[in-house]
């Protein structure tokens, strides 16, 4: 799949424009539906075909593997985390409305796709197929995450001395923290502006020399 081809801001939506079976979009969505509230481990291939009002042969048709069926649902996710938007943010001239318009955008992007992060959250550090699409997304947006450390540091309030994976810590880090508060330690709560208004502020005091 071409990566950049991939972007999307739901999962719905991707599917529905897929040039994809109607039974391997049922399957899709299946999965993301019970392995976000159940775990990978915790479903089955059974289970997802179930859900999915088809037969467990027919899933096996469109993934061979309960591993191939997760990396198609990750491998469009991953890229959208930092999508297209990251060219809309050259639009805004300083920092502070950068990172605010950051801030909210990819908030809405995490709370429409939750159930998509929840999976990303639960398994990024057990699972050998997200360790990998994290690999595959990095080599993806390195690149454009430097281009805009580099606009960012013509203003002299910025560190100049952030690396490329500091700033991307100091970037998404309170973002998913937060996510992971309301939507996975939570139940399911209110995305508020005053939290948000914080996440700033936690962002820009790890810019800030």
């Amino acid at each position: 799949m071409d990566m950049n081809e991939s972007i999307f801001e739901s999962f719905e939506a991707y599917l529905e424009g897929a040039d994809y079976p109607k039974g391997k979009k049922k399957i899709m969505q299946a999965a993301v539906d019970l392995i976000s509230t159940k775990g990978y481990n915790g479903t089955s291939t059974l289970q997802i075909a179930e859900h999915a009002g088809l037969s467990q042969a027919t899933l096996f048709k469109y993934f061979q593997t309960k591993d191939e069926l997760l990396t198609a649902i990750l491998h469009p996710i991953l890229p959208s985390l930092l999508g297209n938007f990251l060219d809309q943010l050259l639009n805004f001239q300083t920092t502070e409305e950068k990172i605010h318009y950051f801030v909210y955008d990819r908030m809405n992007y995490l709370k429409t796709n939750q159930a998509l992060l929840k999976i990303v959250l639960q398994e990024m550090f057990s699972n050998e197929k997200i360790k990998q699409e994290q690999e595959h997304i990095w080599s993806f947006i390195q690149g454009r995450i430097g281009d805009l450390l580099q606009e960012l540091k013509a203003d002299p309030r910025i560190n100049p001395d952030l690396t490329i994976s500091q700033f991307l810590r100091i970037l998404i880090g309170p973002l998913l923290a937060y996510f992971g508060q309301l939507y996975i330690l939570g139940t399911n709560g209110q995305v508020t502006d005053e939290d948000l208004s914080l996440v700033e502020k936690q962002i820009l005091g790890g810019l800030w020399k």
